[in-house]
This record gives C-alpha cells, sequence and structure tokens, in this order.
C-alpha cells in the first residue's frame, strides 16, 4: 500500500505541474488582451492566435509545459513590452486597536501578525513588510518584548519598514490641528528611540481606514518632513496626484480606494495598471497586500505567487517591495502635468460624528 500511494501522489503532482502551467498561460493571454487594447495594437493578433492555436491542438498529445514555452516564445515580443511594467507588492497588515474586541485580542493579534510576518521573513529572504501606527509598537514593548528585538532587527536589516507617521491612522477632519501636529511629534519621537531610526526618516503617512481629510493636511504633514500619502477613502477620483494645503505645501498622495489594503496577490492584481498608466503615464504600480486584524497580514500563498507570477515571460515584473522603493521609483518619473488637488478629501460615511457631541467639546 506505500508503493501505491507513493504512485498516486506521484500522478497527483504530475497534474499539479500541468495545471499551473494552464493557469500560467491563462493569466499571460488575458494580460496579453488587455495590452493590446491600451496599446492599441492590432498587429499582435495574429501572434496571439498562433499561441492559441499552439495549444489547443497539442493539448493531449504533447507535455502542456512544452507547448506553454513554445507559445511563450511566440508571444516573446509582446512579452519585452510586458516586462516594462512593475507591480510594487507592500506587504501590509491593518489591525484596528479597537473596533469589535478588547483590548487583550488587539495584543494577540498583533503579536500573531508579526510573529508570522518574522517566520515569513526567514523563509523568504525577498519578503519585506511595512506596518503603521506607533501603538502597534508600543504593544510590543509593553507586552511582547522578545518580538519588538526581532522586529528590531529586521527593520536594521532593511526589511521591515516603519510607515508610522502617527499613533494610530488618526482621524483628519474632527481632530484638531494641534492634536495632528503632537501625533507628528510624538509618533517621531517615540520610534526614534524604540527602533533607533533616524527621526526624520518615515516619509509617508499610511491612513487607509480614516473617513476624511481636512484641506489642511498636507500643510502640516509637510512641515512635519512627511512627503507621501497613502489613503483609501474620501478621494476625487485620481488615483495619484498633488495634494496641496492652503499654504501651498504639497504632499504626492496615492489613492487606493479601488482595490484596497486587504488584497492578496493574485494576476488579479494588474486590473487597473493601464489605467493607472493613462491617467499617469507610470507603468510602475503599488499594490498593497495582506489580511488586516485576524487575518495575519501577508501569507506563504501571496509570497509564493509573486515568485511564480514575475517568473512568466509575457507578464508584468512582480517585486516585493516597500512604500520607500515605490515612491523613490515614481518621483524621478512623474510628468509634469500630473493633477493637484487643492481641496479637502471628504466624504464618506455622511454623519458618523453627529452622536459624539463629548468629543467635539473636547477639540473646541
Amino acid at each position: 500500500m506505500g508503493d501505491l500511494e507513493r504512485r498516486l501522489e506521484g500522478i497527483r503532482e504530475s497534474w499539479e505541474g500541468e495545471r499551473r502551467y494552464l493557469e500560467r498561460f491563462v493569466q499571460e493571454v488575458r494580460f496579453v488582451q488587455r495590452l493590446m487594447h491600451a496599446r492599441e495594437k492590432e498587429e499582435w493578433g495574429p501572434l496571439l492566435e498562433r499561441a492559441l492555436s499552439l495549444v489547443e491542438e497539442g493539448i493531449g498529445r504533447r507535455p502542456l509545459k512544452v507547448l506553454v514555452e513554445e507559445a511563450e516564445g511566440i508571444l516573446e515580443p509582446i512579452g519585452r513590452v510586458a516586462k516594462e511594467y512593475t507591480i510594487y507588492c507592500v506587504g501590509h497588515a491593518h489591525i484596528d486597536m479597537n473596533w469589535m474586541w478588547p483590548w487583550p485580542e488587539t495584543v494577540a493579534v498583533v503579536g500573531d501578525t508579526f510573529s508570522t510576518v518574522d517566520r515569513l521573513m526567514d523563509e523568504f529572504p525577498d519578503f519585506k513588510f511595512s506596518q503603521s501606527q506607533a501603538s502597534t509598537y508600543l504593544i510590543l514593548k509593553e507586552y511582547l518584548p522578545e518580538l519588538l528585538e526581532k522586529v528590531k532587527g529586521r527593520v536594521e536589516e532593511g526589511r521591515w519598514e516603519v510607515t508610522a507617521s502617527t499613533w494610530v491612522e488618526a482621524d483628519k477632519n474632527l481632530a484638531s490641528g494641534e492634536i495632528m501636529c503632537r501625533h507628528l511629534l510624538y509618533t517621531k519621537r517615540f520610534l526614534s528611540e524604540l527602533l533607533g531610526i533616524p527621526i526624520d526618516s518615515v516619509k509617508i503617512d499610511w491612513e487607509p481606514d480614516i473617513f476624511g481629510h481636512a484641506h489642511t493636511v498636507p500643510t502640516v504633514l509637510a512641515r512635519a518632513g512627511v512627503r507621501r500619502y497613502y489613503f483609501c477613502r474620501g478621494g476625487k477620483g485620481l488615483r495619484l496626484f498633488w495634494w496641496q494645503g492652503p499654504d501651498g505645501s504639497r504632499v504626492l498622495a496615492f489613492d487606493d480606494g479601488v482595490l484596497g489594503y486587504n488584497g492578496s496577490i493574485s494576476p488579479d492584481m494588474t486590473r487597473l495598471l493601464f489605467d493607472f498608466e493613462k491617467a499617469t503615464g507610470l507603468k510602475d504600480y503599488l499594490f498593497v497586500y495582506g489580511v488586516g486584524d485576524h487575518g495575519g497580514g501577508p501569507t506563504k500563498r501571496d509570497l509564493l505567487a509573486a515568485r511564480e507570477m514575475d517568473s512568466w515571460p509575457i507578464f508584468p515584473n512582480v517585486k516585493l517591495s516597500t512604500t520607500e522603493e515605490y515612491f523613490s521609483a515614481v518621483e524621478r518619473k512623474l510628468p509634469d502635468d500630473l493633477p493637484v488637488v487643492d481641496d479637502e478629501l471628504n466624504f464618506v460615511f455622511r454623519g458618523c460624528y453627529t452622536s459624539q457631541s463629548n468629543i467635539k467639546r473636547a477639540n473646541r
């Protein structure tokens, strides 16, 4: 029976390998279709037809791996264009400090998530992770000192990126200007002392889950040395733009309101790539992945998928990245006519503050 099971396992693994090549070819063809439409390259049609016919006619008669590789050879001129694009995959874990569970559960979520990230870094040397909110690092200091030391080591390696400019994902409408300044000051000072990073090293304000953004935010951020802004709610329909405050101060803003911040790495992450290129002229795209709260952040499946897709010859480059790497790349290529928003970024969840008169009173 043992020999039989080994043989069956061999058959199963063989089929899994075949299925992997089939999925690869299917996704490459779908990408080619979108690329043809975006580039208006009707002359690529015959190449695509030849590749499809080769695979269709050879299925069942020749190994699928061989068929797919030959089809990719036919599509190689299109593959060169596909590799002009890069998806920067930024691993993240959105952790609500206090939502539908008690504080001890938040502590457990931080511990479980960060431990998972640390283990994945052992297994995947190219894996990088970006984490916001100084409060998550305070949890390490107060409750999980051994894990804190591991995180410090990852920060020193350059694989754990700190994206916390504020203590938590802070409200940007109800909070006073003084409160926002204190958020920045206390966060920068705390993280510099705790992690040994320069006090001005965090250049991004990471706010995917807040419900609106006052017009004065770019002014406050710019004066604190923060140049970039990531958010998901209350945008103007622009993916990448300069957000300008009343005094003319600007931050480079990325609105991720369509795909959001709880994604997983899959071929679908290219869905908005050409819309983004059309709007900005850029071929570098930011994709944030990792399941927040009790989801544990990035998964092994994400990292294996990134490795697999990056090896596909008729597909964009897939890069495990940080926000610093992404923004540094695009800032060198920004068009002169990148849109400027000289306004607040509102509204979403209208009326969500109306019952909180005690909070309003305390801010006056």
